[in-house]
């Protein structure tokens, strides 16, 4: 089935992704673009379908008149940082992100450097399935692929600046790389050379998965062994496009005793806000998270007299929201999501980045910081639900709950997030906006126990909506 939102395009390779799918894609995105303007970058991560599906995308984008700049393999935020980089008015990234080999698909990118505001792609997917070819000229190419490389690298390097640099390098910190192939291979030797790390490389060969795609728990586990049997300081494996990293934690501490060897999304995310608010030296600060982002941000934030604003879950929420408000740093903990300006997405480097400069400048192994960190524990669940019934359940379930909870937030639309806030965390209801036919609920607590109890509180709640319906 054809996946068509916000976040891009996906579907599988053989029976989804057709090439008069993806002129007709092509074609709508073109004359997005040619109303301001008409260069773009276009990259692509190692997928066995993603060199076929470039290719034809960029015979069509010079056909329309497009001006191409072919940037190959290179992660998501390398050619979101391109479009900064080189003023263009826009960008394609060819990817299925977590998605297993046999899927691919494509993220627009408008001029930003974000993926598109919600009414943008509306309009690039409606257009699509109709589109009006009107070329008035041939576009041009040129070949940036190591140029794109390069600038992201020095980007990232910019974002952690001259002291960070050196403190990493004095810290002689080991870790293990594990990009499965992806696109983050193409770039992590050479930053990690300029950081001064010891590296152990997993997986390296471009196009070659190992593993399973998504970097989680058990893709990751062997990395567990690796950790105790070369004494590095942790293990990282990434995605496809490279914008989600996953962190494995070495087993030497009370925070994995509880907390299990696997970091968190959220916890990646309060690492990040932790290290960007002790460094920034503006007053009354703002975080902007998604609405099924830990109180654990919360905490975090206050230490530093921050103050927290929620938006709907979506990557390009949370961006509108920070670029509203000038929040130095931002991002979804439900998704291993870290914003932090002038980037507009997640990025799994630069997150990994900011991580090692803390442990560096505090001269203290990533547990030893984490042992001083808030404890919250998340639960989900996600059962199967149409997206008709879920407008109406969302309904039945805020009538549900409102006796009973403390207070009652939504974001966005009738489609939006349900967050019910009890004394002891939160339940949150959503359907999916990327995966068809999937309701989420998700919960908040400070200890496992109160974690698990809320989820069956929620799905109990869900179930006696559902039949009601």
């Amino acid at each position: 089935m054809l996946v068509e939102s916000f976040s891009g395009v996906r579907g599988l390779v053989k029976e989804d992704l057709t090439d008069e799918i993806i002129k007709n894609y092509v074609i709508s995105y073109s004359n997005f673009i040619k109303k301001t303007g008409n260069k773009i970058v276009l990259g692509m991560d190692t997928r066995p379908s993603s060199k076929k599906i470039k290719e034809l995308m960029k015979k069509i984008f010079l056909e329309q008149g497009i001006d191409i700049i072919d940037a190959g393999y290179n992660t998501t935020p390398a050619i979101q940082n391109a479009i900064r980089n080189f003023k263009l008015k826009g960008g394609v990234m060819i990817t299925a992100s977590h998605n297993e080999p046999e899927y691919n698909g494509w993220k627009f990118m408008r001029d930003t450097g974000s993926v598109l505001e919600p009414k943008e792609i509306k309009e690039v997917i409606d257009n699509s399935k109709n589109p009006n070819s009107n070329p008035d000229k041939k576009g041009t190419q040129i070949d940036k692929e190591k140029e794109v490389k390069e600038s992201y690298i020095q980007f990232i390097l910019d974002s952690i600046g001259r002291e960070g640099i050196e403190a990493i390098k004095k810290a002689k910190l080991k870790v293990i790389f594990d990009p499965n192939g992806g696109a983050a291979a193409v770039l992590l030797k050479e930053l990690s050379e300029k950081l001064g790390l010891e590296t152990i490389y997993k997986n390296m060969e471009l196009g070659v998965f190992n593993r399973k795609i998504e970097p989680n728990e058990d893709s990751l586990a062997y990395l567990k062994d690796e950790i105790e049997n070369t004494d590095a300081d942790l293990g990282a494996g990434w995605d496809c496009d490279g914008d989600r990293v996953e962190i494995v934690l070495p087993d030497n501490s009370e925070f994995t005793k509880i907390n299990g060897r696997m970091l968190s999304g959220q916890y990646i995310l309060a690492l990040i806000t932790d290290e960007i608010l002790s460094e920034s030296k503006e007053k009354d600060n703002i975080v902007v998270i998604n609405d099924a982002t830990s109180n654990l941000i919360i905490e975090i934030a206050e230490k530093y007299n921050a103050k927290v604003v929620e938006v709907e879950t979506g990557e390009i929420n949370v961006v509108r929201k920070m670029e509203e408000l000038n929040a130095p740093v931002g991002g979804e903990g439900s998704s291993s999501g870290g914003i932090v300006p002038p980037s507009k997405c997640r990025d799994g480097i630069q997150s990994l980045a900011i991580i090692l400069k803390s442990m560096a400048k505090k001269e203290k192994k990533l547990t030893e910081i984490l042992n001083n960190f808030p404890q919250y524990f998340n639960s989900r669940f996600y059962p199967r639900c149409s997206p008709e019934v879920a407008v109406k359940l969302r309904k039945k379930l805020e009538e549900y709950w409102k006796d009973k909870a403390e207070e009652i937030k939504k974001t966005g639309d009738e489609t939006g997030g349900l967050k019910i806030v009890l004394e002891d965390g939160w339940i949150w209801y959503r359907a999916s906006k990327t995966e068809a036919g999937v309701f989420r609920i998700i919960t908040d607590a400070k200890s496992k126990k109160q974690a698990d109890d809320l989820l069956e509180q929620g799905k109990k709640a869900f179930k006696e909506c559902e039949a009601n319906i």
